[in-house]
């Protein structure tokens, strides 16, 4: 059995389009380690915040949906890796109702 989340990661506002996808590339990389599997990626785009976050007044927006096993406790883990690229200045994990 499975369980679902939803996650949105926001990413300092870069113009190099090739740095915005390394950091994609990482996010998923990240999510994947921990034995989750991504069933859906939707790129948003750069959006102004509502607030200055870290000094940005715009971030780039990244939604995925992932599946994780219920040997995954809670979202800890992902969450902490996340914390470690810089580039991503807030995001959040939140678990999805079941069908």
């Amino acid at each position: 059995m499975c369980k679902k989340y939803e996650a949105i990661f926001i990413i300092k506002n870069c113009d190099d389009a090739d740095k915005v996808r390394e950091v994609i590339d990482r996010i998923n990389n990240m999510v994947i380690s921990e034995y989750c599997d991504i069933f859906h990626k939707e790129e948003l785009g750069v959006r102004k915040l509502a607030y200055e976050v870290k000094g940005e007044k715009k971030g780039y927006y990244y939604l995925i949906n992932f599946k994780a096993p219920d040997s995954l406790e809670d979202t800890g883990k992902i969450s902490i890796k996340i914390n470690t690229v810089e580039e991503v200045i807030k995001h959040i994990i939140v678990k999805m109702e079941d069908d």
